[in-house]
């Protein structure tokens, strides 16, 4: 007789850029619903501010962190870790998820986290290789030769794939700061650039801010037979500045991959009545897929207020259906 018990399920719920905003009712509500795992995406905190990450480490739920360019901010200015990124790394321990892995059996997937510490652009130009080719040097390549080995984009991808071979189910969801390249350059895109550098004559919005270590890494992940099943990433604000008053698509898919930006900034907003209400973002998963996803308002009590499933665009090339509301 085969076995009828039911599919298990399991609750992803994904934090987006806090920016020093996190409330003990925050907390309340992660440990009152005790989801299977809590992802935050980073940016925690402004200019490394390790009693953030603190805070965040004194959650008590299963949780991954990856770490922001905010919680790494004068380490990545200065090409030095400073004493208090390194404060943030030891208070966090394994929950750290860069280049890391974490299995979650009920869902059938394993959450694999990207590069920390992200900027999103092109990185700057390397020197030429044996071939004449120049990668693309990381910003603050120093600090990340420190703590990972690693300063160009290449060799960022290989140390996600390397990660990714870790995992225990063939079903991922990788965890990043900021998302993939090859989403869109339009503003309003996924990692569309919004912004202007002041520092560049005639710059102006537009381009792909995306992260290219990521699109590198995901596309040979996939060739070895692991399906991305979703990238949880940050970083790029949901309003922009350009054309002001715009919103970002935040939730796409493209293939089999579901791409979920959470980055609301700021994440505490007043509803009409003046209640503070704070963002999260909620997804169900069963058997290596995700069957719900929901953006989750809570209360200045730890309560949930408003509940609502986002619509998911298409980017096309897709053989699987749109995730359920």
């Amino acid at each position: 007789m085969g076995d009828t018990s039911p599919p298990s399920r399991a609750t992803l719920v994904a934090v987006g850029d806090l920016h020093r905003r996190w409330r003990p009712a925050d907390r309340a509500y992660l440990e009152r619903s005790q989801p299977d795992l809590a992802m935050f995406v980073g940016d925690l905190s402004d200019t490394e501010e390790p009693e953030l990450t603190e805070k965040i480490a004194a959650v008590d739920v299963p949780k991954v962190v990856l770490l922001g360019n905010h919680d790494a901010w004068r380490s990545i200015e200065e090409q030095e870790i400073t004493q208090e990124l390194s404060d943030s790394l030891a208070v966090l321990g394994s929950s750290h998820l860069a280049y890391g892995v974490r299995d979650v059996p009920a869902a059938q997937v394993s959450i694999v986290g990207a590069r920390p510490f992200s900027y999103g652009g092109p990185g700057k130009r390397g020197k030429r290789g044996k071939r004449g080719e120049r990668g693309a040097v990381l910003r603050g390549a120093a600090v990340y030769e420190q703590l990972y080995g690693v300063t160009d984009a290449k060799a960022s991808a290989d140390l996600i794939m390397k990660a990714a071979q870790g995992a225990r189910h063939s079903d991922l969801v990788i965890l990043a700061h900021n998302g993939p390249t090859g989403l869109g350059d339009d503003p309003a895109d996924f990692c569309g650039k919004d912004f202007r550098d002041r520092k560049v004559q005639g710059d102006k919005p537009g381009g792909d801010w995306g992260d290219k270590d990521l699109e590198l890494a995901i596309e040979a992940i996939e060739g070895w037979g692991y399906r991305v099943r979703a990238v949880v990433s940050g970083h790029m604000h949901h309003k922009l500045l350009e054309p002001r008053g715009a919103e970002r698509r935040r939730f796409v898919r493209r293939g089999h991959t579901l791409y979920v930006n959470c980055a609301v900034v700021p994440r505490l907003v007043r509803d009409r009545d003046g209640d503070e209400l704070a963002h999260f973002v909620r997804m169900q998963w069963e058997a290596g897929e995700c069957r719900t996803l929901e953006e989750v308002w809570v209360d200045a009590n730890g309560r949930e207020r408003s509940v609502v499933a986002p619509e998911v665009i298409d980017l096309g090339d897709s053989a699987q259906p749109a995730v359920e509301g």
